[in-house]
């Protein structure tokens, strides 16, 4: 049974092929000392040869890993952008000067007018007692909440319009 050559061994050979043209076994019989050099350099090589695989992988995985974590900065700066702008959305006052609460209280003024006139409402109790006078006071008042409401509904027609009940 042969026995099979080192690493070393096979990585001198191969440097005496490269470098001489022949084997090291024929170097060896024509020039001992060329034979050696050979054999020192692969030596010398061989455990740097050994290391260069393990070094390639720890510096690839350094190379991806530092990728990565880039690409999820990246990816994490683009998503708080996107949830900024959803909070700022949220944020932004969709009731400017309060027109909504304005237009609740104007409609709710309209269907107290309404109450009244129609006699489902007891009169205010520090008002005349003519009804004739107080009529004429929500009239008028009934009149500007008319056009106060018009102007309001005008500026936000999306939000002017109120479900009244039945």
């Amino acid at each position: 049974m042969t026995e099979q050559p080192t690493t070393e061994q096979r990585l001198a050979d191969k440097l005496s092929r490269l470098y001489d043209y022949r084997g090291l076994d024929e170097l060896e019989q024509e020039d001992p000392e060329r034979a050696q050099e050979h054999r020192d350099a692969a030596e010398e090589l061989a455990s740097w040869i050994a290391e260069c695989p393990r070094e390639e992988r720890r510096a690839a995985f350094s190379r991806g890993y530092d990728k990565g974590r880039e690409r999820q900065k990246a990816r994490t700066a683009a998503n708080m952008r996107r949830l900024e702008a959803e909070v700022a959305e949220l944020r932004q006052d969709r009731d400017p000067e309060g027109l909504r609460g304005r237009i609740r209280d104007l409609e709710h003024a309209l269907e107290g007018w309404d109450r009244f006139m129609t006699g489902r409402v007891v009169p205010r109790p520090d008002a005349p007692l003519d009804w004739k006078a107080q009529a004429a006071e929500y009239l008028a008042q009934l009149t500007a909440v008319q056009r106060e409401l018009a102007v309001l509904k005008g500026v936000q027609p999306s939000n002017a319009t109120r479900e009244r009940p039945s």
